[in-house]
């Protein structure tokens, strides 16, 4: 009947439409759950998501102790990382093709040995609050760390025990490269650190020591029966040039370095007493108090520094038999090694950091003393 089927209609179409609203405020219930959940990934991606968020399978190589997480192989951070728009001083992704990393992880090969057992090579090591010889270590950022990575680089050091500044640990944060030098690191900070947010490297200091197998003739710039002498025969002898020599320090009183005419030269212990002295500034890189002014003129206890110095700019003293490559040349003394010669890398970084900063330093002597401009490192890692 008509009526009836009005009814039953009107009852399919009112079901229907109550049907179809609630099925759209559960869609909306849903979506509105999904927004919320885009929220709070949005959010701990901003401000909780760790740098790394991809790992793979550990890669093992054959030799080299795996890196163990508890009793479990770590599994390798991808480090694909965006830097989001954060300062950095070195191109992106440079530490994907660092080593020694055999097996890519991001952890230096040698501190994984250490971590299975092996002693740190370390010269400035002490017995750290784990029974172990701590380590020379450089922390990699994927980008320049602000003052609260800092402190937490700070706060995790301290945690294992670290002997920190007062105790006479390194401690610099670089200004040419995203990275911390620091020494006297307990073995077990090691994998704090390197779970930091921000890390991508660990690595070990090399311990740098004094190498000098090419002088003047090697060179060509003395003359010699087996090289040319074609430096020599256009009378390339530097000068005007300031060079920078990295080392054990250098011994500026000898002969050969305190003046060019070495006439009136009898060594006094002032650098500056000559009315032609070569050295013009100088820095001890191997202490973190150092005066970085320029003023400070290292001693060389080992010999090694002043021996390359001759080779590089000495004057061969008023016999001119021994001259260096270029005696027309200023002298800057750079101290980067100890006197016994074997010294952690963060010196050298040091030192040629300092270097860089000065590349431009008017030293006030006269019109062709200023900046850096040749730098001589005679050194190599022994680690």
């Amino acid at each position: 009947m008509p009526a009836h089927d009005t009814g039953v209609g009107s009852l399919q179409k009112s079901t229907a439409w109550k049907s179809q609203r609630i099925s759209f405020f559960l869609v909306l219930i849903f979506l509105i759950s999904d927004l919320g959940v885009l929220a709070n990934e949005s959010e701990q991606s901003q401000f909780e998501e760790p740098v790394s968020s991809q790992y793979s399978e550990p890669i093992l190589i054959e030799g080299l102790p795996p890196l163990m997480c508890g009793e479990e192989l770590c599994l390798r951070p991808v480090r694909d990382i965006d830097r989001n728009g954060r300062f950095s001083a070195e191109a992106d992704q440079w530490w994907q093709s660092y080593g020694p990393d055999l097996d890519w992880n991001g952890m230096d090969d040698r501190l994984q040995r250490v971590l299975a057992g092996s002693d740190s090579v370390s010269p400035t090591a002490i017995i750290g609050p784990d029974g172990r010889k701590t380590v020379a270590i450089i922390v990699d950022y994927a980008w320049r760390a602000n003052e609260a990575e800092i402190e937490t680089l700070r706060t995790v050091l301290d945690a294992h025990g670290w002997v920190g500044e007062e105790g006479g640990a390194w401690f610099q944060q670089l200004d040419d490269v995203d990275s911390v030098a620091v020494d006297k690191v307990p073995v077990s900070a090691l994998m704090d650190l390197y779970s930091m947010h921000g890390v991508v490297v660990i690595e070990m200091q090399n311990v740098m020591i004094p190498f000098n197998d090419i002088a003047a003739k090697a060179s060509r710039a003395r003359p010699s029966d087996v090289y040319s002498n074609t430096a020599y025969e256009r009378d390339y002898i530097g000068d005007g040039v300031v060079v920078a020599v990295l080392d054990t320090g250098v011994d500026n009183e000898h002969r050969s370095l305190n003046d060019f005419d070495d006439e009136d030269d009898e060594p006094d212990q002032d650098p500056l007493s000559y009315n032609d002295h070569k050295w013009v500034a100088g820095y001890d890189a191997t202490s973190s108090a150092s005066n970085i002014d320029g003023t400070q003129d290292p001693d060389d206890g080992n010999g090694h520094g002043t021996h390359v110095a001759g080779s590089a700019v000495g004057t061969g003293d008023s016999s001119r038999v021994h001259m260096g490559t270029a005696p027309g040349s200023y002298l800057v003394d750079i101290k980067v090694l100890t006197d016994t010669g074997g010294t952690n890398s963060q010196a050298s970084i040091n030192g040629i950091q300092w270097l860089i900063n000065n590349q431009n330093t008017d030293w006030g002597h006269n019109s062709s003393t200023r900046g850096i401009q040749v730098a001589s490192m005679s050194f190599g890692s022994a680690s």
